[in-house]
């Protein structure tokens, strides 16, 4: 049974901490609001932002990762607007692009899984980001970038199918 539409916050944790004393408190920051059901997050190549898919909110969320510890009222940098349920995500090209699996796992009946497709520079400015769709199987979910290469993994959960999507073709 999936979890009640709401707010979800971001813990951070203190990972050299944590690992020293489990039971300690580790965690440094925990109110820092992440939308309506988050699912997968990625960081940036330069490890400035943090990448939040939130299910129940249909969007991709950009976080500050120096403001979660410094001003976590401030942290939530980029907010955009993808398709129904969105589950995984790829930071690609560099960074300059995040490639993000519209599920549709809840069936809604004008809704198509697809995989969105988001220019995080335009993103990060506050500007319109969503660039493009392309076609997927049903319920994507998870992906593999293959390692020096620009060919893209997708499972698809429903259809049983792993997709290749090449990179360089990308809106």
């Amino acid at each position: 049974m999936p979890p009640p539409p709401g707010p979800v916050w971001l813990n951070v944790i203190d990972v050299p901490q944590a690992e020293k004393n489990p039971a300690s408190a580790a965690v440094v920051m925990k109110s820092i609001p992440a939308g309506c059901q988050t699912n997968r997050v990625a960081f940036a190549p330069d490890g400035q932002t943090l990448w939040v898919t939130a299910v129940g909110s249909n969007a991709l969320l950009g976080f500050s990762a120096a403001k979660l510890l410094s001003d976590p009222g401030h942290a939530l940098i980029a907010r955009v607007a993808v398709g129904q349920s969105p589950l995984g995500l790829a930071v690609i090209s560099n960074g300059s692009r995040i490639v993000v699996a519209d599920s549709n796992r809840d069936g809604g009946a004008d809704d198509q899984p697809n995989l969105a497709v988001v220019d995080t520079a335009k993103a990060l400015a506050g500007k319109p980001a969503l660039v493009g769709y392309l076609r997927s199987g049903l319920q994507p979910r998870q992906f593999a970038v293959v390692s020096n290469s620009t060919t893209l993994l997708v499972t698809n959960t429903k259809s049983a199918e792993v997709q290749t999507v090449n990179l360089s073709r990308l809106p």
